[in-house]
Parts: C-alpha cells; structure tokens; sequence
C-alpha cells in the first residue's frame, strides 16, 4: 500500500512539475534554438505557417483601421504598406529569418519603437487551461509588449502565434 501511495505521489509531482516549467522551458527553447542557429528544432517547436497568416493579418487590420476613412491616396498607401508588410513577415518568419533575427538583434532595432529602444523585456505566463498558455513581456516602463501563444503539442508547446500589440 505505501508503494502505491509512493507511486501515485510522484506522478502527482512529476504532473504538477511539467504544469509549472514546461511553458518557460518552451520559451527558452525557442531562443536556445535560435541562438544556436537550429532551424530543425526551430520548425519542431514553432508553426511558421499560422505565425505568418496571424502576423499579416494583424498587420492589415491595423493599416485598415489608420486608413479607414482616409481619402483615396492614403488607402493606396495602406495597400501598398501592406503588401511590403506581408512580404517582410513571410520572409522574416521563417526558420532561417528567426535565427537572424536573434542572433543579430541590431537588424531589427529600427522596427522597434524608439520609446522602447534600450530597454528590457520582462516575461510572465498566462494560462489558458492545459492546452495554451500566453508567454507576456511588459517593457521596463510598464508597457505591454509582445505576446507568444502556444498551443499544447502532445506533452510539449508549438509557438502558434505572436500578437504585436499597440506600440
């Protein structure tokens, strides 16, 4: 009987560890990945495919709303700015373009706003149940940052999707 009770206590720690790390393990294996210049682990733990459709589409949804009641010229413009857009994302969101993108952050320093430019990410995860969690940064003043979502894959977490925000 304690052998039973032994056991069951272990599974029960042994679930309640994987609850509580593995969403920051999932995080710092994407930037251990990219670090490393892994683009075969990088595609195992992010769905390129839906960050890309998600990212262009928030993307068009804020040129829409700036545009939106603007005259002809400037929702051209935000046609014209969009396209460019959709072909940075699929170019930038890619195995390859990740590893880039932190190995070499300085390249994408001019897309940050300045207002945030030297200043740090801190990260918290919210969880959305069993299967998602929200990995959310907040800049050093405050300000909400990025989001990461990730869906469960099995007993591991797909990166699914990156909300940008209002910067």
């Amino acid at each position: 009987m304690k052998r039973v009770l032994l056991l069951c206590s272990l599974a029960v720690a042994v679930c309640l560890g994987w609850y509580v790390a593995s969403p920051w393990l999932a995080m710092k294996g994407i930037v251990d990945a990219a670090q490393d210049s892994d683009v075969a682990a990088l595609e195992e733990r992010i769905d390129f495919d839906r960050i890309q459709a998600n990212t262009n589409a928030q993307i068009a949804d804020a040129i829409e709303d700036r545009t939106e009641g603007g005259n002809a010229l400037e929702r051209i413009g935000g046609r014209i700015a969009g396209a460019i857009a959709e072909r940075v994302v699929d170019n930038a969101m890619t195995p390859q373009g990740m590893v880039n993108m932190v190995n070499a952050g300085a390249v994408a320093l001019p897309l940050v706003p300045e207002r945030f430019r030297g200043q740090e990410l801190s990260w918290d995860v919210e969880r959305g149940g069993l299967d998602e969690f929200h990995g959310v940064s907040t800049w050093e003043d405050g300000s909400s940052g990025p989001v990461m979502v990730f869906e469960r894959d099995g007993i591991g977490w797909d990166l699914v999707a990156v909300e940008l925000g209002e910067n």
